[in-house]
């Protein structure tokens, strides 16, 4: 409850003093009570001793409220005391706060300036760091310098020596070159006469084998050809069924136009007058049914119109 108290000082002050002025009331009131009267002399006894248990009993509930309103002081006392207790301790924390949160303050300004400190050191060796690297560069950089004039020096001389060793290495290989070019030449001239020679035989070679694989090509196509044409008569035979009323069987001159693939176009007749429509339509027939006709060996050997011979045995 104090705690509680302490969270609204100004309520706080309100009550301590409306109690203050309880009190004060309390202490005039029991200043000025009215005292009792004398009683005159010949009142009836009856009457003064009715009086004096009343004022008997009026001492005591005075006695009582007097007890009463002292206890009532204490306690209120007793509640000052304990309220002024707890806002001193409070105070108290809150100075303790205060102090906590200046040593904070000078622990953190403390620190911050070591920080500083720190970095300005840090800085410095930095800067110390960079200055001796500047010198080493620059001390480097003479002694780069001075090795660089002496290796000129030396480059210039070694410069002269091969220039003059080169001069006499041209001179003898001016020399040389000239009699190797002569001798180039006379070689060149023999291999010139060789190549051409060689080139003679060989285009006389080439010749002979293009004329004998011309030959050879001329050959294995006519062959292919006719292994062709007979593929495609053989297959024609083995589909061709002899007409019932055919007597002697004629050889007929047979012109097929193919598609791509052997696939039969057209079929015409040319000498076969000895035979019968029936028989021609035969011929005609089997054609179509040896459709896809063979492929030839040779791709260049398709041909969209063939003629053959067709005479069965």
């Amino acid at each position: 409850m104090v705690e509680e108290l302490l969270k609204y000082p100004k309520a706080l002050a309100l009550s301590v003093l409306f109690h203050l002025v309880i009190i004060i009331a309390i202490v005039i009131n029991f200043q000025f009570f009215d005292k009792p009267k004398l009683v005159q002399m010949g009142t009836q006894v009856k009457t003064i001793q009715a009086k004096v248990i009343d004022s008997k009993q009026l001492e005591e509930s005075k006695q009582k409220q007097k007890t009463q309103k002292a206890e009532q002081r204490k306690n209120e006392l007793k509640k000052i005391a304990l309220e002024e207790k707890a806002k001193e301790l409070k105070q108290k924390k809150q100075k303790e706060k205060e102090k906590e949160k200046e040593k904070e303050k000078k622990q953190k300004v403390e620190a911050q300036k070591k920080k500083l400190e720190k970095q300005k050191k840090t800085a410095q060796a930095k800067e110390q760091a960079a200055i001796k690297r500047k010198k080493d560069a620059k001390k480097k950089e003479r002694l780069k310098a001075q090795k660089n004039a002496e290796a000129e020096k030396q480059a210039a001389k070694e410069k002269a020596a091969r220039i003059k060793i080169k001069q006499a290495k041209q001179k003898q290989a001016a020399e040389a070159a000239e009699k190797k070019k002569l001798a180039e030449e006379q070689k060149k001239q023999e291999a010139d006469k060789r190549r051409q020679a060689e080139q003679e035989q060989k285009r006389k070679e080439a010749e002979l084998n293009a004329k004998l694989e011309a030959e050879e090509s001329s050959r294995r196509l006519s062959t292919l050809r006719q292994k062709y044409i007979n593929d495609i008569r053989e297959a024609i035979e083995r589909n061709w069924r002899r007409p019932r009323e055919s007597g002697k069987v004629e050889s007929c001159e047979v012109r097929m136009i193919q598609g791509p693939g052997g696939i039969i176009v057209d079929v015409t007749f040319g000498d076969c007058s000895g035979g019968t429509s029936a028989y021609r339509a035969s011929i005609e027939n089997a054609v179509y049914k040896a459709e896809p006709l063979p492929k030839p060996g040779d791709p260049a050997l398709f041909e969209r119109e063939l003629n053959f011979i067709f005479n069965p045995k």
